[in-house]
């Protein structure tokens, strides 16, 4: 079987293994949809052990940095205007990490933050499925490039 076929193959069986853990199991708090771009994330950094360090890294500083500039906004009153000044640090800061190694992977840092919003914003436990929801999703992405090299057929 062609690489592009298996891993095709792989991802299909994965995504209804993801389908029933997140939509099918409610009390896990997994958000399908995070779970998706976590692993469209690993993808986009190339794959492979790179790709889990800095779509995880990334994406969890996004989504962890998201919680503290909400957790600012509201300590300043909740304001459009806090709103919008933190938001625009939060997106300085979301490239200026780029500087670290470890969190240089922008595209992640942003999606994690989109991740936080989408998922409600909300600075209690959700916030931390979030997170795991994120790192399900990569580890997601890994596992289908795995196996989708198990069943390629030899070159």
């Amino acid at each position: 079987m062609k690489f592009l076929h298996a891993l095709a193959l792989s991802i299909a069986l994965l995504v209804a293994l993801w389908v029933y853990l997140s939509v099918g199991n409610p009390d896990f708090r997994f958000t399908p949809w995070i779970g998706f771009v976590a692993w469209a994330a690993y993808f986009a950094a190339g794959g492979g052990a790179d790709g889990v360090r800095k779509s995880i890294a990334a994406g969890l500083a996004g989504a962890l940095l998201t919680a503290v500039t909400l957790f600012g906004v509201q300590a300043l009153g909740g304001s459009l205007v806090a709103l919008i000044g933190l938001v625009a640090v939060l997106a300085f800061v979301l490239v200026a990490m780029a500087d670290i190694p470890a969190l240089a992977y922008t595209p992640a840092a942003f999606l994690g933050a989109a991740c936080f919003f989408g998922s409600g914003a909300k600075l209690d436990a959700s916030a931390l499925f979030v997170c795991v929801t994120w790192c399900l999703g990569v580890l997601f992405g890994l596992l289908s490039e795995h196996i989708g090299k198990r069943l390629a057929r030899p070159a």
